[in-house]
């Protein structure tokens, strides 16, 4: 095998543990030492691949958002009519807001990160991306709605990724996404 085929091969087993990690313990717990010994590697081997945790956890959270949101746009080109959108939209939240890993250690980046830092942009560029994707697709769809689109992502995302959501029985994200997401898709009244 090639270095450069071994470096990438060795990167890439270090990101999935790190994905593995972070979704599963969270931020503050997941440590480079943890996801170098999950890897089969040293500290070493993190250090030469990422410049810093908040470095890998962002390329694992960036990845983890593109592939996710890829799957529900994915899902979206199969729905056929507004209901069946919402049902997409439903599941989607349903399943986003039973395992909150991803937005729990999004919160704890966040609150241990200095105001302005590049780690911070970085994430609300990750966060944004997202919503603008999902609302942008759907109004697409559905033009005239009454939010813009980068508002009825983040409302979207907001439902899916509460962490109450991940502990509580009712209402669910479900529930709420069938609540709000109908007016949304529904021209506005001229």
């Amino acid at each position: 095998m090639k270095r450069s085929e071994s470096q990438a091969r060795t990167r890439e087993r270090l990101l999935q543990a790190a994905t593995d990690l972070f979704r599963r313990d969270g931020y503050a717990i997941t440590s480079l030492e943890r996801i170098a010994d999950a890897a089969g590697f040293t500290k070493g081997a993190v250090y030469s691949n990422f410049d810093s945790k908040e470095a890998i956890y962002l390329e694992v959270l960036s990845a983890e958002a593109l592939r996710s949101l890829g799957d529900l746009l994915a899902d979206l080109d199969g729905a056929t009519d507004a209901a069946g959108v919402v049902d997409v939209v439903a599941a989607w939240a349903q399943e986003r807001s039973r395992h909150g890993g991803w937005s729990l250690s999004v919160l704890e980046l966040a609150r241990t990160s200095p105001p302005g830092s590049p780690c911070l942009e970085r994430l609300e560029e990750i966060v944004r991306r997202g919503w603008r994707e999902l609302g942008g697709y759907l109004r697409q769809r559905f033009p005239g709605g009454p939010a813009q689109p980068e508002t009825l992502g983040a409302l979207l995302f907001e439902i899916a990724y509460a962490p109450a959501l991940t502990f509580l029985a009712s209402p669910d994200a479900a529930d709420l996404v069938r609540l709000v997401l109908p007016a949304q898709l529904a021209p506005s009244p001229a």
